[in-house]
């Protein structure tokens, strides 16, 4: 099997990793040097049980019931990664979730990327 020379494109290569990022099954956010939510997908509105709307108005490290520390962390490092507990704002009960944080550049600048999953169903 091969694959179309279009595809390298950095056009179509940016449309794909935005489609498959949005449709993910995982939680994907994007945030500040102040902790300020920048960007999140479908899944980590669903993690944080809240619209987009609503979680680009709180803080990262907000809802963090165990695992805080991870946020000043990647800060100070540029990576971080392990367990956490989340509350959700919508009143379902905290999850259990899985992250792993990396600063990245995002339209030239500079902010922190998570992959956030959770360790059982919702």
């Amino acid at each position: 099997m091969s694959t179309s020379p279009s595809l390298a494109r950095p056009e179509i290569q940016a449309e794909l990793i935005s489609e498959a990022l949005g449709l993910a099954s995982v939680g994907f956010i994007v945030w500040d040097e102040h902790r300020r939510f920048i960007a999140a997908n479908a899944a980590a509105c669903e993690i944080f049980g809240m619209t987009l709307e609503g979680l680009l108005r709180h803080e990262v490290g907000a809802h963090v019931i165990e695992g805080l520390a991870a946020v000043d962390e990647v800060l100070a490092s540029g990576f971080a990664s392990g367990y956490a507990t989340v509350r959700r704002l919508d009143g379902r009960r905290p999850v259990d979730v899985f992250y792993a944080t990396f600063t990245t550049k995002t339209a030239g600048m500079p902010f922190m990327a998570t992959v956030v999953a959770p360790l059982a169903p919702a």
